[in-house]
């Protein structure tokens, strides 16, 4: 055996053997990891000292005895930037990976930040608020600061928690993506766009892996219910599991911890809004659904020189603002959340827009025009009045027969077998005077009443 060659410092060299050509990773100068080929591999270590002559008792090269011994005893499972981590080498959920890269945090320093703060208030204060107090607005602020206080600081020190998706609903040109751009800034500085695999488009995932902060934008969205109904149910999933499942092409899935944040902006018109998942009870505390309105940008914007000059104010002002939120803004007691760290908001003319896209309120829109429309009188109860009285699945059926009017809208709307029942009992809450239940022999049976004239 070579003696020079025992006394070598070995680097630090890692293997991913579910890779093919450049699976080993070695260090460069910027302390981050980078894929390499054998025969690249091969000439750094000549370069390093390792010798590749053979001895005359020996049937492998010192350089060659590296290579097994790398490809034995530092193989990984995972190789690449991992959400929330530092680069290094570790061991999660029974598998060893390696973080090829970290987050890109921006210092933070005391100092002021106008630019920012007007910013931040033309986006969330109304242009025409009425009340001198400007609650909303002030609500509006309160909420993404404590919101942004808890994603960063958790970031930060390396701690996974769970936090809402953050939904900015506004008009065209308002700032909202610059804002949601922004958050990429303050969250490591990576995004990924997850639309895709959110929604079953792929199965694919590992991109999103490599990033902090999941961006979701309008123009990539879909109304159609059950492709909501998949994205809420994924949201879901971001929002409360810790281990989430990496795939990525060619290679063996497992389980990985990442650190996440979820935004998604888009228009505030009524029909914008339905690719947004259905608000049902479990998705109304894991959303933070703010709307934006449009002033005028603190700076002059119109010309490439004068974005670029705001830009610089903005890159400048960041860092203060950072450790505003860091070290001085305190969430307000009224809206701490222990899961969460802060608690949901919803502005409620959103959630009135919604409210009215909603599946249940489709189907009390069938329910009306089927059963109830131009005073038929067909749907008469066991006790002679008029309305209807029965199971879900007796309404499902009536409302989806080929004879029904709104049998195509109906089908579209009944996703799932229990659908028509929970729409029912939502619709219960909300207009408890028309629809009632009451349980018989361990059926629920449904009573609806006909629209008041």
């Amino acid at each position: 055996m070579n003696g020079l060659g025992d006394a070598l410092p070995k680097p630090e060299i890692y293997y991913d053997p579910w890779t093919s050509g450049k699976c080993y990773f070695v260090k460069n100068d910027r302390g981050n990891y980078i894929p390499v080929t054998e025969g690249s591999l091969s000439r750094m270590l000549k370069g390093a000292g390792f010798a590749t002559d053979v001895g005359k008792r020996e049937l492998l090269s010192e350089l060659d005895r590296y290579l097994n011994e790398i490809q034995t005893s530092h193989d990984v499972d995972y190789a690449g930037p991992l959400a929330g981590y530092k680069v290094g080498h570790s061991e999660m959920q029974n598998r060893r990976i390696l973080v090829t890269e970290s987050p890109r945090f921006v210092e933070t320093h005391e100092g002021p930040w106008p630019t920012l703060e007007r910013l931040f208030a033309n986006l969330l204060v109304p242009p025409d608020e009425s009340d001198p107090d400007k609650k909303i607005g002030r609500t509006q602020v309160d909420h993404l600061f404590s919101w942004l206080k808890v994603s960063i600081a958790a970031l930060r020190a390396g701690r996974r928690r769970p936090g809402q998706v953050l939904v900015m609903a506004g008009p065209g040109g308002c700032g909202k993506s610059l804002l949601q751009n922004m958050l990429t800034k303050m969250l490591g500085g990576r995004s990924a766009k997850p639309y895709q695999y959110l929604t079953g488009g792929t199965q694919f995932n590992s991109e999103l892996f490599h990033a902090e902060h999941l961006m979701i934008e309008d123009e990539t969205a879909s109304f159609d219910l059950r492709v909501r109904r998949q994205l809420g149910a994924s949201l879901k999933g971001l929002v409360v599991n810790e281990s989430q499942r990496c795939h990525q092409k060619t290679k063996p899935a497992l389980t990985l911890l990442p650190f996440w944040r979820v935004s998604i902006t888009l228009n505030d018109e009524a029909e914008n809004l339905m690719v947004l998942p259905p608000m049902d009870d479990s998705m109304q505390d894991k959303m933070m659904l703010l709307r934006a309105y449009k002033h005028e940008m603190p700076m002059p914007t119109e010309t490439l020189e004068q974005w670029a000059a705001f830009s610089q104010v903005l890159a400048a002002e960041l860092p203060c603002f950072l450790h505003f939120i860091l070290h001085e803004w305190a969430i307000p007691k009224e809206l701490r959340c222990n899961r969460y760290g802060v608690t949901h908001f919803h502005h409620p003319e959103l959630v009135q827009m919604m409210s009215v896209l909603a599946p249940e309120t489709k189907l009390l829109e069938l329910i009306d025009t089927e059963l109830f429309a131009d005073g038929r009188q067909h749907c008469l109860r066991a006790d002679g009045i008029v309305g209807f009285e029965g199971k879900s699945s007796d309404l499902e059926a009536k409302l989806c027969a080929a004879s029904s009017s709104v049998a195509h809208e109906a089908r579209k709307l009944m996703l799932y077998n229990s659908a028509c029942g929970q729409y029912l009992g939502r619709l219960q809450r909300l207009y408890p005077e028309r629809i009632e239940s009451r349980v018989l022999k361990g059926y629920t049976l449904w009573t609806i009443k006909p629209p008041k004239d």
